[in-house]
């Protein structure tokens, strides 16, 4: 039987690439453009494509789907609560995409080893939250998102401290440069393409196209 061996593309090999497809493939001191400055292009790049690829499934099959290969579950940081308002929070890893509520996020929930997994939290748009309070809610834990900030609220008001909670949602970002891509690879293809062509706008940098077969000189090729 023969084995397969599966290459991880990461974000450092991404920008290695850019840079060597800018300068023609011959790095050098004097080519000054940053790892930063490609890094932003690439999470930009990543991020307009999400949405895109979302809606454009729901056009297909009418049901609106996350794309999987997007997806990273998180793990959030202990609640802090809220002095005067009792609601817990936490931050996330970066502030939503812009998709539909159920959609930026696709699950919340907590976990722990002599338990297992709970049941989903509850999503609430930020804007309804109060008149949510006012309407029977279903017992568990409810959420909603202001910026990069997640709120959470007990339907019992039992407190969160030490809940461990989990989030998946869709991102193209990633802290560590040397992780595996969360792409398909035409996805990151059509992204690798989008942030050359904005990288040589944004420097003014022409390209050689070197033509291979074609004699020296300005002779002209004969048909």
């Amino acid at each position: 039987m023969s084995s397969t061996v599966t290459i991880p593309y990461s974000k450092r090999m991404w920008v290695q690439l850019t840079r060597r497809f800018l300068n023609n493939d011959f790095p050098n001191d004097a080519f000054s453009l940053s790892e930063n400055e490609i890094l932003l292009h690439i999470d930009q790049s990543v991020s307009d494509k999400i949405p895109l690829l979302t809606y454009k499934n729901a056009q297909i099959t009418g049901v609106m789907e996350v794309p999987d290969a997007f997806l990273i579950t998180f793990l959030l940081t202990s609640l802090q609560q809220d002095t005067p308002t009792g609601y817990w929070y936490s931050t996330l890893p970066q502030a939503p995409l812009s998709l539909p509520t159920g959609y930026t996020i696709n699950r919340v929930y907590s976990a722990q080893s002599q338990y297992g997994a709970s049941e989903d939290f509850f999503p609430i748009k930020s804007k309804r939250l109060g008149y949510k309070s006012y309407m029977p809610m279903m017992p568990g834990i409810y959420y909603w998102v202001e910026n990069n900030k997640i709120w959470f609220r007990a339907s019992n008001n039992i407190p969160l401290l030490n809940v461990p909670v989990y989030i998946q949602m869709p991102t193209g970002r990633t802290s560590d440069l040397n992780a595996p891509l969360n792409m398909p690879d035409d996805i990151i293809m059509m992204c690798f393409n989008e942030v050359v062509q904005k990288l040589r706008e944004r420097f003014m940098m022409p390209r050689d196209n070197v033509k291979d077969n074609e004699p020296a000189g300005n002779n002209k090729l004969k048909s």
